[in-house]
């Protein structure tokens, strides 16, 4: 706000939208001067809105509340929802001026949807009852994100969408009739899932929820931390403290937090004389920071439920209302779900009239049962014999008819594969909610270079994540020990001039950093954390950091050449020390506190080990400056804060495991510059390049989401989510429907795509007859046609943009469709490639595709060319063969982006648009084998080339999204069919 000075109705403008927020829009000026005492003017309203800084409280609140207007789905006063028609809508109920409406959507664009939401038909409740009942909760932790962490209005409202997403797909408490409905959410590694379930536990008591049970995991560091944080932002001093004075020594002692830095600073949420308000109810904790679930002696319980008037049932209004609530955190063991199961077994009847919400965190884990099916003893699914804790999550839900049960993960594929026709079990058939990528998020993307450059194209540390932030390990402890203590020695190294980095940073003032940390995961196996330990603390036992002769060099080294380019780089608004020299002073600052506890190594491996150095690993009243190894309990939901440097060696056997283990990825304000990961990549496993692959499958899975999203006109659901799993089985073959019950025995049998680019990359085996067949009669028939040259712009969603080259022709559908007729694909990508074959047969048929373009990239630097017959001198690019996979690397993004207009019928170049008209991205591919270095081996021949094929159907080829996806349900002895057709 420099040289701008802030009306003293700035204050009041915050306050008349947080009025607003909770209503319809009503004129602006008038409520603004009613509530500053002064007349304000559209003049100096919008000097306001133009000059005052975006993190200005008015700002903040008026951010806000336009967002809710955006996402509110069912006003009476407006048209659809995040447009600009509703926009304009509430700029006219504000009476702002077409000059005012305007700067308002220059600093306040429309809110856009923050999750994709694949979803059952459900009986819209929850805007009501939040206009009707008490919203204190949500509107408290609203406020401590806002005024405490610092929040920015956009994450806010992206969080108060996508839980009112959750909410109001649950039963409604006061529902007469009984209805249980399972769902999941779907987030990223590390990306704010407890906030979202803590903001959905918020709007559920609000709403009448009166048993909130949060399912951890299955450690105790995981349950205590998500104690912590709810206990910190939801439930509240006052309800911790239940009326008890803190300062009275016998509370204090049994106190949870009397240590605690926030307790202490008061930055728990308070909810003040609220909670005296009617219809508010207070929180009782049943369990605590440091305790479990536990039963009281002699048959008592926590858990007691009293009616208001005995004559109503109990999720009746009158009782419901006037009734507490219970938050319970319970990590998922044996011991403390099934002494919940006791306490609750004995209220009987009031169980079937009690709403009940199950949050279960890292649903994927322990949660899913894994029995056999071949095991069972009876016919059907509720003969099945459940493993111990999904019998108790699936018990829970039988004794609590009206349970809610809302799963969240990063990895939900074994969620989307569980057998969907159990009704017992634990499927999220009535919505999965994919939350998109928070602003600030560190995730696979960045440690990756995804179509970032074509092929020879310069790097550096600016434009090439992986020259920025990964570094190579190929030392093994017993096979190259000395080239893996150099490895331990530069990543300590880098660690220690991190931990400085910070501190001056500090100095030049910044935030303080309050942790520092660095992973070692070498392995999963208990016995050999302690052999990397030593050997960790040997090293750095003999570093000599502070040595002008010894360590102090060996630092200098590594500051420039990596950590001072990828600052001046990546800083931002950092400071950046300009010298190793303006630097040092701080290196012993960062080590003092490193070491203020002696050895700063910690094993982290079993609860007893984490409990004994709980003062040592104690993110919530401790400094962490500390180097952590461990295995599981470090690569699954507990969150490493401050984590930098990551030393990761372990190779999981799947999907999912090795996505959780990726610990580095999350928010690193202030010092992502600063992240290293030493990963390995050896002639054995390529520990980098697999993130690589279960990112491009992750963001596959989440685009085939994103296609089905949402409901048709006549208000059916696109795609529901018993039919996720087909989606799955098409990008990762390992997870691919079985025969296991009748949902594994569905196929796909036609998909549209319209409107963007699918790679088609499941080809024959390298070597196989079939691929020289696919190039000399599909391929080159096909390139025949490319013949004129066009130069198309494309601007990528980074804001990356640029021009590429391409050479196009134009083929008729049928033609087009015989061509690809005879393309071979690999026996076992079938399931992928028939729906989409299908699709095109039907669609040129019904005329709705007419013609194709066909483009072929022509790279702007020379690179390897081949003499192919029929063709000339042909560029070849270079896409490995994914290992394990059927297919290849992805298509180049920026060669999609330029092509995709065409798709939708528009001009582009000297090309005019036109219906009917897809796009068929060509990529000739050298197929060669490579040797332990990744060189190509052998000669390049048309022999080893194979034709890559991208296509993006035209978006006009599915009006009304007609013929999106059929599907066919065998029985089980495949007796007969039946298809079933969403449009």
């Amino acid at each position: 706000m420099t040289g701008y000075e802030r009306p003293l109705w700035g204050d009041a403008l915050r306050n008349a939208f947080l009025a607003l927020a909770q209503q319809r829009p009503t004129p602006l000026l008038p409520l603004l001067g009613m509530l500053s005492g002064t007349v304000v003017d559209a003049a100096a309203l919008g000097e306001f809105i133009e000059r005052a800084a975006d993190d200005d409280p008015a700002h903040t609140q008026t951010r806000l509340t336009l967002a809710k207007w955006d996402a509110d789905g069912s006003p009476d006063w407006a048209s659809a929802p995040q447009s600009e028609d509703r926009r304009s809508q509430v700029y006219e109920a504000l009476a702002l001026s077409p000059e005012l409406a305007a700067m308002f959507g220059k600093h306040f664009p429309v809110f856009d949807s923050p999750a994709t939401v694949i979803s059952r038909v459900f009986q819209p409740w929850y805007a009501t009852a939040r206009s009707t009942r008490s919203n204190v909760y949500w509107v408290d932790y609203e406020s401590y994100l806002r005024d405490v962490k610092r929040w920015s209005a956009s994450s806010i409202a992206s969080l108060d969408q996508t839980t009112t997403e959750v909410v109001e797909r649950l039963s409604d408490p006061t529902r007469a009739d009984v209805k249980q409905t399972k769902g999941l959410v779907v987030g990223y590694v590390q990306s704010g899932k407890t906030a979202n379930f803590t903001g959905v536990a918020a709007k559920a008591v609000d709403a009448g929820f009166r048993l909130v049970v949060v399912l951890t995991g299955t450690i105790e560091i995981l349950r205590a931390q998500t104690q912590r944080r709810m206990d910190m932002e939801l439930i509240g001093r006052e309800n911790i403290l239940r009326g008890q004075d803190p300062d009275d020594p016998k509370v204090a002692k049994e106190l949870d937090y009397q240590q605690d830095d926030k307790w202490l600073a008061d930055e728990f949420v308070r909810h003040g004389a609220a909670l005296d308000q009617p219809g508010v109810v207070h929180i009782d904790r049943v369990t605590t920071h440091r305790s479990d679930y536990k039963r009281l002696p002699q048959g008592l319980t926590k858990l007691r439920f009293f009616k208001t008037d005995k004559r109503a049932a109990l999720n009746d209004p009158v009782n419901l209302f006037n009734s507490d609530a219970y938050v319970a955190v319970i990590k998922k063991n044996r011991a403390p779900l099934e002494k919940l199961l006791a306490d609750l077994k004995p209220h009987k009847g009031d169980l079937a009239q009690l709403p009940v919400l199950i949050i279960d965190d890292e649903s994927d884990l322990a949660s899913v049962d894994t029995t056999n099916p071949a095991r069972w003893k009876g016919d059907s699914a509720k003969d099945r014999e459940r493993k111990t804790i999904n019998r108790l999550i699936t018990e829970l839900l039988q004794v609590c008819p009206r349970a809610q049960y809302v799963g969240y993960t990063a990895t939900p594929f074994a969620n989307v594969l569980i057998d969907p026709d159990d009704e017992r079990d634990l499927f999220p058939g009535d919505f999965v909610l994919a939350l998109h990528r928070p602003p600030g998020y560190m995730g696979v993307r960045e440690f990756h270079d995804l179509d970032k450059f074509a092929a020879g194209e310069p790097r550096d540390v600016s434009t090439s994540n992986e020259l920025a932030h990964v570094r190579a390990l190929a030392g093994d402890r017993d096979t190259d020990p000395a080239r893996r203590d150099d490895e331990l020695q530069e990543a300590l190294d880098a660690w220690v001039l991190a931990g400085a980095v910070k501190k001056f940073r500090e100095a030049r003032g910044a935030k303080p950093f309050h942790h520092h940390t660095m992973l070692v995961h070498e392995s999963v196996r208990r016995a050999d954390h302690g052999d990397t330990a030593e050997d960790v603390r040997a090293i750095w036992n003999r570093s000599r950091f502070t040595s002008t002769e010894g360590g102090m060099r060996r630092l200098e080294r590594l500051f420039d050449a990596d950590l001072l380019p990828v600052m001046r780089a990546r800083a931002g608004l950092s400071a950046i020390p300009k010298s190793f020299a303006e630097l040092a002073p701080f290196i012993g600052t960062a080590l003092a506190q490193i070491t203020v506890d002696g050895d700063p190594i910690l094993i982290v491996n079993s609860d007893a080990q984490v409990k004994a150095q709980q003062k040592k690993l104690d993110f919530e009243t401790d400094q962490v400056w500390r180097i952590l190894i461990g295995g599981t309990q470090l690569s699954r939901g507990f969150t490493v804060e401050g984590l930098t440097t990551s030393y990761f060696r372990r190779k999981p056997g799947q999907a999912d495991t090795l996505m959780q283990a990726g610990r580095w990825f999350g928010f690193r304000p202030g010092y992502q510059d600063l992240v290293r990961l030493y990963i390995r990549r050896d002639e054995v496993v390529d520990l980098h390049d697999a993130f690589e692959a279960l990112l491009l499958d992750e963001e596959a899975f989440r685009d085939e989401v994103r296609q089905y999203h949402g409901f048709d006109e006549a208000g059916m659901p696109l795609l529901e989510p018993r039919q996720l799993p087909l989606l799955v089985s098409q990008h990762l073959p390992w997870l691919r429907p079985t025969a296991r019950n009748k949902m594994w025995n569905a196929k796909i049998t036609s998909k549209a795509t319209g409107g963007r680019f699918q790679d088609r990359y499941g080809v024959p085996d390298r070597g196989a007859s079939a691929n020289v067949r696919n190039l000399t009669d599909v391929a080159v028939p096909l390139l025949q046609h490319a013949t004129r040259h066009l130069k198309l712009g494309y601007t990528l969603d980074d804001g990356r943009s640029g021009t590429e080259q391409f050479k196009v022709g134009l083929v008729p559908g049928a033609e087009f469709l015989r061509l690809i007729s005879s393309y071979a694909w690999h026996p076992d990508y079938r399931d992928v490639v028939t729906p989409l074959k299908n699709f095109l047969a039907t669609a040129t048929a019904d005329a709705r595709i007419t013609e194709w373009v066909i483009a072929w990239h022509q790279p702007a630097k020379a690179g390897d060319t081949l003499e192919v017959p029929g063709l000339g001198a042909s560029p070849v690019v270079t896409r490995r063969r994914r290992a394990d996979r059927l297919d290849f690397v992805g298509s180049d993004r920026k060669h999609a982006t330029a092509l995709l207009p065409i798709a939708h019928g528009r001009d582009v170049a000297e090309l005019d648009g036109a219906p009917g008209r897809g796009v068929l991205l060509v990529y000739l591919a050298d197929d060669r084998a490579e040797d332990n270095l990744g060189h190509k081996v052998g000669p390049l021949t048309a022999e080893s080339l194979v034709p890559l094929l991208s296509f993006a159907t035209p978006s006009s080829a599915t009006p009304r999204r007609r013929d999106v996806i059929q599907w066919t349900v065998e029985s089980k002895d495949h007796a007969d069919e039946a298809t079933v057709s969403k449009a």
